[in-house]
């Protein structure tokens, strides 16, 4: 009686484990494709991915500026001073997230990593991957180009997904702060605005070290059928350093956002500069979670729209929405020509860059 009472338990028990797994197979899916794209882009020649990467860059930012609307655009006056003042701001903003990503780089105990100048250089190449549909490519595309300078795959791997879930976590944080409490936002229902807090904290929740590193050492598990190595274990010290980075950095792409308003409206006054920081920013926040659209194309345009909206005429939030998109395939652009540039001049003989 008792042998077969401790069967049954034994079953149910295996049962139950035999589903727990396929249920954590299915929620790190992403992470084998990953995996299984990264050792892929391995055997083929590094100038073949790199020269891959480019076209499939260069077919998607072409097809990204079809979608603007230029003949509205045509029909608008800039101040062009405005606009000098926010790329500035847009550059210094991509140079900030190269900051960041050296940080997290160095708190995961990666040693012996490039000087600035390459991985900026590293890290422009990558951002004008976001125009490729499906971030698991342009990730993948990012561990495999910064790979070859002698970084950790893993500690990439596990870097990019801080990278990704805090910068949203930071920016929605932010933005929800300036906009929560703004008496014109009654656009949003509360309901909304309470929903939005609560991703944002429960993907703060899972970033913690504690709750993360359980779910790498299962997924890990699943996979390799062993334990974890300490690479792939994040820590407190890169999630708190990084949130406060990424909260500083939603401001400084705050300031360009507001001088791109003024690029089509200067009238726009100072006292709408929290609210239109707040606005760009839960709008990023939202592009960002559409993760199979390339550079949030739709929803944050469609985000920024309504948010201005409340604020300003239709018309002119509208010409603001287009000019924002286009703007942003500029900056990026910009962004990529000075870090390569800047490579290349410090690649030269005699000439050296500091680490």
């Amino acid at each position: 009686m008792m042998a077969s009472v401790t069967n049954n338990v034994n079953s149910r028990i295996g049962r139950f484990q035999h589903a727990d797994s396929r249920h954590l197979s299915s929620i790190i899916h992403p992470m084998k494709y990953l995996e299984s794209l990264v050792s892929l882009l391995r055997r083929v020649p590094k100038h073949a991915v790199s020269s891959l990467f480019l076209v499939c860059v260069t077919a998607f930012f072409a097809v990204y500026l079809r979608s603007i609307d230029w003949h509205r655009l045509s029909q608008l006056h800039f101040a062009w001073k405005y606009l000098i003042v926010a790329t500035v701001f847009a550059t210094a903003f991509r140079y900030w997230g190269v900051v960041i990503w050296r940080f997290i780089l160095s708190d995961l105990g990666a040693k012996g990593l490039p000087n600035f100048v390459t991985m900026a250089y590293v890290y422009a190449k990558a951002w004008m991957g976001r125009y490729i549909p499906g971030t698991v490519t342009w990730i993948a595309g990012k561990v495999y180009m910064a790979s070859s300078h002698g970084i950790s795959k893993s500690r990439l791997a596990v870097s990019s997904l801080l990278e990704g879930g805090m910068q949203i976590i930071a920016v929605m944080v932010v933005s929800m702060f300036l906009l929560g409490f703004d008496s014109r936002l009654n656009v949003i229902p509360p309901q909304y605005k309470l929903l939005m807090l609560l991703c944002a904290g429960l993907l703060l929740l899972i970033l913690t070290p504690a709750i993360f590193n359980r779910i790498m050492r299962l997924a890990f598990f699943i996979i390799k059928k062993r334990r974890p190595h300490d690479e792939l274990l994040i820590n407190g010290r890169a999630v708190v350093r990084s949130f406060v980075l990424y909260a500083l950095g939603s401001l400084i792409l705050g300031l360009a956002e507001f001088f791109i308003a003024r690029t089509v409206d200067p009238a726009i006054p100072w006292r709408d500069f929290w609210f239109i920081v707040g606005a760009f920013n839960l709008a990023g926040a939202l592009g960002m979670l559409a993760v199979g659209v390339p550079s949030g194309l739709g929803v944050r345009d469609g985000a920024i729209l309504l948010l201005l909206s409340v604020i300003l005429p239709k018309e002119i939030a509208l010409a603001i929405t287009v000019t924002s998109r286009l703007w942003i395939a500029f900056a990026d652009v910009i962004f990529f020509l000075i870090a390569n540039l800047v490579y290349r001049l410090c690649k030269q003989p005699g000439r050296a860059t500091t680490p």
